[in-house]
């Protein structure tokens, strides 16, 4: 007779018998509720950069030791908070809790309580009337560290804990765990029970240094602010209370960090059986927070814009219409073309007359007619000073043609400043929203034109002279991607500053692939707006939109290591939360001075399935989540539409022409535009890469990801394989199957 063989996780502790599995490990407070209101806090200190100054953080740890820990050993009965810059002194100092409790007993003869709950308005208050009754006005209960420098008084600290350094430390924890899965109740569930796990390790294994991964220090971070509840449970559950080393952060290799961590997870697989590494769970790097710079002015995105100026005749009856109004509504004559037509015949109703193009005050074109010309003068000092239009009667044959001036028309300059100036959409002529509708013009003249006027003479029929630009065209500015050949490239020392991120371990004398593509108004050559680095480790891309070497935005890669797999949030989860199912779907991230951005998120199949004729909506549309200042996450759609061979990207803010790779932002967006042209450029170089790969030559290319192992580290790695299919249709094969009108994307004609 054979015996079944116990399972590890079935063997008896050396320490207490009566716990024999996880499950059975002691956490004798609700920590689900708690890691919510310690993830709140966390966040309203993240968006408090002045209170990391070094004189910042020295006179919070003074107001501390001075006067929070004595106030707290009075009142500690009373339902009692401090205010935020004491609260993260005293956080830093709970985590570590050998720390925390020799000095608290060294001072106050007992560990001095604390429990996370809400900080509400009512109990901020309560907490403040009592700190004023106390301190009688000498110390403010609130300061404002961002106008104020305090001056700390001398006084000698008798706390050893190395209170300073601490905070720098734990200021970045909160990054690391900013992501809306994090909030998710059915991720913490599944993140306590791992803690459970976590800390059983740690009974079977007391000399191994374990490593968490960040689901799991999460939950542990939120028990050690219960000082004396965790003191408790640690000692029933390992007789000792387990230290939190947070001083160890250098992830090089060989290092006592990288060591323990792969020695944790080969113990963690040894014990239970599965990977401690989880979807969503892993290192994200530092926060781009005040590391890149923002613009301020934008007025040098004038160099992207080419007016289109229409110049009309119209009847009694007929209204102002724009660039789709020209095959659908006749009425409109126009008599100014680009072309001269012949003699006698009547005139197209072609509307597109002249451009202008900002950056010089220049005139591109002058159009006519059979019968009369027409052409813009401009002060080319000042745009906004004087703009004059010029009607002339075209008299003889070519090649002895000539004009005779009949009438001339001034443009008032404050019609032409709200053009010039990027501060409010400008609104059109037409209905209310018509900035938004591509045949909507706004008006620079509206006038009627006299019985007693040579134009009459000429068109009888005219009652009106219209000149006007379509309000799409003021309200978008337009860029274009030009990309460069590849180099290999070893990254140097600087390469943080190069790349615009840190989510790797050390990159330095790593070789990459290489380019600095550039952004450039989209009629001109010159000037390079921003530069585009792209960068290839690996299956990882990383976009960094960069001039003078400062880093505006960025866009990069994302895999199973940063985002939670659908199943493993509750069935119905917030907006924030942001799922990827790596078989099937593609994620880019995209970081600015504030932070996170926004995440962008596609399936593989987006371009095929589109093609079916069952095909739905959603076939033709992914998703864009836009990080909001107040921590929720706002749905972007972003559609893909094909317009006779023409195939555009682009939402109800930004757009992408890919036949010319021209990227264009509309004005509502412009304090996001290098965020969208960052996000455009990656885009273009993906999805270029995923279209040829379908329907082109099966050519590899440095954008492709080639291997589909799952590595188990907390590297980001693109996962995401070759799209392996038989489609051989170019794009001027594929037909287009929307049948339902998109909303407008921000583009503009190229």
């Amino acid at each position: 007779m054979t015996s079944t063989p116990t399972s590890p996780i079935a063997a008896q502790s050396p320490f207490n018998p009566s716990i024999s599995h996880p499950s059975q490990i002691v956490i004798s407070e609700n920590l689900k509720p708690a890691i919510l209101d310690h993830l709140a806090y966390l966040k309203e200190f993240y968006d408090h950069p002045e209170f990391l100054q070094k004189q910042s953080r020295e006179y919070a740890i003074y107001r501390y030791e001075t006067f929070w820990l004595p106030f707290l050993a009075e009142h500690g009965e009373l339902d009692i908070i401090p205010p935020l810059d004491i609260l993260f002194v005293w956080h830093s100092h709970m985590l570590a809790p050998t720390a925390y409790a020799s000095d608290c007993e060294r001072l106050f003869e007992r560990v001095l309580p604390n429990r996370v709950r809400p900080r509400t308005e009512q109990l901020l208050k309560f907490s403040e009337q009592l700190w004023t009754k106390k301190f009688n006005r000498t110390m403010p209960f609130e300061l404002d560290y961002s106008t104020n420098i305090q001056v700390i008084p001398p006084y000698t600290s008798k706390i050893k804990y190395a209170l300073s350094q601490a905070m720098e430390r734990q200021a970045d924890f909160y990054y690391a765990v900013a992501l809306g899965h994090y909030k998710d109740s059915d991720f913490l569930e599944e993140a306590i029970k791992r803690y459970k796990k976590f800390i059983y390790l740690k009974r079977l294994n007391p000399q191994l240094y374990v490593v968490p991964m960040y689901d799991i220090d999460i939950v542990w971070h939120t028990h050690q602010l219960f000082p004396e509840v965790y003191r408790r449970d640690m000692i029933t559950n390992l007789q000792h209370v387990l230290h939190h080393d947070d001083t160890t952060q250098d992830r090089s290799a060989n290092s006592k960090l990288s060591t323990s961590d792969h020695e944790t997870r080969h113990k963690w697989f040894e014990l239970y059986g599965d990977r401690l590494p989880k979807n969503g769970s892993m290192y994200r790097g530092k926060t781009s927070k005040d590391f890149y710079q923002y613009v301020a002015d934008f007025t040098f995105l004038l160099e992207c814009q080419r007016y289109a100026i229409f110049v009309q005749f119209l009847d009694q009856n007929s209204t102002v219409i724009g660039a789709t109004g020209k095959t659908t509504d006749n009425r409109a004559t126009t008599v100014l073309s680009l072309d001269d037509h012949v003699p006698g015949a009547e005139p197209l109703p072609e509307q597109l007359f002249a451009q202008i193009n900002s950056s010089d005050q220049e005139l591109f074109a002058r159009g006519s007619s059979g019968y009369i010309e027409a052409h813009f003068e401009a002060d080319f000092n000042d745009l906004t000073a004087q703009l004059v239009l010029k009607l002339q009667q075209k008299a003889g044959y070519w090649p002895m043609n000539y004009f005779s001036s009949l009438e001339e028309h001034e443009i008032a300059a404050e019609k032409l400043h709200p053009i010039t100036h990027f501060t409010q959409p400008v609104k059109s002529g037409l209905a209310a929203d018509g900035e938004d509708e591509a045949g909507a013009l706004y008006y620079l003249l509206n006038k009627p034109i006299d019985h007693s006027s040579p134009i009459s003479r000429i068109v009888p029929k005219a009652r009106r002279l219209a000149v006007g630009i379509p309000a799409i065209d003021i309200n978008t500015i337009i860029v274009r991607y030009e990309a460069v050949d590849y180099e290999d490239v070893t990254l140097g020392q600087n390469y943080l500053t190069q790349l615009g991120t840190s989510f790797l371990f050390n990159l330095e004398n790593v070789k990459v692939r290489q380019a600095l593509h550039s952004i450039l108004p989209v009629h001109q050559e010159q000037p390079t707006l921003l530069n585009i680095r792209h960068t290839i480790i690996n299956d990882i891309d990383i976009f960094t939109a960069t001039f003078n070497s400062a880093i505006f935005a960025s866009c990069h890669t994302l895999n199973w290591s940063q985002l939670p797999l659908p199943n493993q949030v509750s069935s119905n989860p917030d907006k924030s939360v942001v799922t990827l199912d790596p078989d099937r779907e593609e994620a880019l991230i995209v970081k600015d001075h504030t932070g996170d951005w926004g995440i962008v998120k596609f399936t593989k199949d987006l371009f095929t399935a589109s093609l079916e004729e069952s095909a739905s909506d959603q076939h033709y549309q992914f998703s864009l989540y836009r990080f909001q200042p107040n921590g929720q996450v706002q749905e972007e759609i972003v559609y893909i539409d094909w317009e006779d061979d023409k195939w555009l990207i682009g939402s109800e803010n930004f757009g992408i022409e890919m036949n010319t790779w021209s990227i264009s932002v509309k004005r509502v967006a412009l304090a996001n535009s290098m965020q969208y042209i960052c996000l455009g450029a990656a885009l273009i170089s993906r999805f270029d890469a995923l279209f040829t790969q379908i329907f082109g030559k099966q050519e590899e290319t440095d954008l492709l990801a080639s291997d589909e192992t799952y590595n188990d580290n907390d590297l980001l790695a693109n996962d995401i394989g070759k799209i392996s299919l038989n489609g051989t249709n170019g794009v001027n094969g594929l037909k287009n199957t929307v049948s339902k009108k998109k909303p407008q994307m921000a583009m503009n004609n190229v």
